[in-house]
């Protein structure tokens, strides 16, 4: 009878909101790690959807999308857009198949963020398609310029 109710109380708590290892960690994540601003895009399933890193002293933000998979061939430019302001800029490809992610690299100090509001978005776009970031994605781009341009 304890192994039983034992049992079910495992069970129970694991079904439980907040507790699981199948839970998804979907949202922004940042971390400043070996001298590297990142901040995380997840999807619902935990799976990682963009990155934007910067690295001091060069200074570059780098936007990486993993969503575009195949529509990221042959790309040689990309949209940023933030908000209502948005630049075209050089971008390329990397991997293969549904493997392949979007690299974009902005200048130290793109303007694009002088502009930035809290409730602001970015998007990325190739090829025709759009990615629209997470609710606080232009936020979490100004905290790693300000992490990587402040050191």
């Amino acid at each position: 009878m304890r192994r039983l109710f034992a049992a079910c109380v495992c069970v129970l708590a694991l079904s439980a909101p907040g507790v699981g290892a199948a839970q998804s960690q979907e949202g922004w994540q940042y971390e400043f790690a070996n001298g590297v601003a990142t901040a995380t895009q997840r999807d619902d399933r935990g799976r990682v959807t963009a990155t934007l890193t910067c690295r001091p002293p060069e200074g570059d933000i780098v936007i990486t999308d993993y969503a575009f998979g195949r529509n990221a061939r042959r790309v040689s430019t990309a949209a940023v857009g933030i908000g209502q302001l948005t630049v075209n800029v050089p971008a390329q490809t990397t991997g293969r198949g549904r493997n392949q992610a979007v690299t974009i690299s902005l200048p130290q100090r793109p303007p694009i963020l002088a502009g930035v509001q809290p409730n602001d978005r970015i998007s990325v776009t190739v090829n025709g398609r759009t990615n629209t970031y997470l609710a606080g994605s232009a936020a979490k781009m100004k905290e790693v310029a300000w992490a990587c341009w402040g050191s």
